[in-house]
């Protein structure tokens, strides 16, 4: 058919790395979809989402509706043959899913049926799975439960942190949607059904998730920290402040008691956890940016040495 026209509908920087492999690659996109501009900051500035700057930087027009399942007429008026979402935020009602010639197709952080649901690749890396991967599926009504067109796998390495793999993620995602899209286009795309038993969830990331919970072990500990780095943090409390803990390296072997803040030379700190110790690297003490250990130690940092972490963290029975 002569109609090409693609809606796009995503909002993080995830989302604008598929939006600018599809315009490389000439995708006729018609009409993006993104989340209403965000306050942020002190001064609680209006910013719009990196899927708004990148399609008006293409001079695309863009929609930011508060509640797409209420006004969703833009959509319907594109009169698309295809619909692409990646991370956009919202529900997406039938009026939508319905609209485009070929309907709607989402991309998916996860090797489907593992991992339906909001948080996909911070659950992953927290369950400490070695490998994941994206996958191009069929959107319907059910969250996640269309059919899968294709994936695309990526190792999950120790080093990884969520944002390392978002930005993996992202230029999977953009080449999976390309490799695809002629196929898409011509209405020859063929899904196969999810087997139901595989099913898992990957719940939205909560504010209590942040703090880290030391009744685990270490190695979960560890992976909750990587699952919630660089964005939004996760976080425990000493001498009653919070302390994000973003950035570290494990090596097994106890030198200090549990929970204990532990000297690493001149300038540097490990934090004692049950079999070993995380030597800090980077972190972000409230009320403060992000810090490499090095300057941390200038700072409050030096004060917690030979310390321990306070007794309101959720903390396990050594401590």
């Amino acid at each position: 058919m002569d109609n090409k026209k693609i809606i796009f509908m995503g909002t993080p920087q995830i989302a604008a790395d598929v939006l600018q492999k599809l315009l490389d690659a000439g995708a006729e996109i018609c009409l993006v979809v993104t989340q209403p501009d965000k306050k942020t900051g002190r001064k609680q500035l209006l910013v719009p989402s990196p899927v708004k700057e990148l399609a008006l930087k293409h001079n695309i027009p863009v929609f930011q509706p508060v509640k797409i399942r209420q006004d969703w007429k833009p959509v319907a008026d594109a009169k698309a043959a295809l619909a692409v979402t990646c991370a956009y935020g919202q529900i997406v009602p039938e009026e939508v899913l319905n609209a485009p010639v070929f309907g709607c197709v989402n991309l998916h952080g996860s090797l489907l049926p593992e991992y339906r649901g909001a948080a996909p690749i911070q659950r992953a890396i927290w369950d400490g799975k070695k490998k994941s991967g994206m996958a191009l599926m069929r959107m319907e009504k059910g969250m996640d439960t269309g059919g899968v067109m294709d994936v695309a796998e990526l190792d999950l390495l120790p080093e990884d942190n969520s944002t390392t793999v978002f930005e993996k993620m992202g230029a999977l995602a953009g080449d999976l949607i390309v490799k695809n899209l002629d196929t898409l286009l011509e209405g020859k795309a063929v899904f196969h059904e999810q087997d139901p038993d595989r099913v898992t969830y990957a719940a939205m990331i909560s504010k209590e998730d942040e703090q880290i919970d030391f009744s685990k072990s270490d190695e979960q500990i560890c992976n909750q920290i990587r699952a919630l780095a660089m964005q939004p943090g996760a976080w425990l409390k000493a001498k009653g402040k919070k302390v994000k803990i973003l950035k570290g390296t494990y090596v097994p072997e106890k030198l200090d008691a549990f929970g204990t803040f532990v000297k690493e030379g001149k300038k540097a700190m490990s934090l004692q956890l049950h079999d070993g110790r995380l030597m800090l690297e980077e972190v972000q003490p409230e009320g403060k940016p992000v810090m490499k250990i090095t300057d941390f130690m200038n700072g409050q940092g030096r004060s917690l040495i030979g310390t321990k972490i306070d007794e309101e963290n959720k903390l396990g029975s050594e401590a």
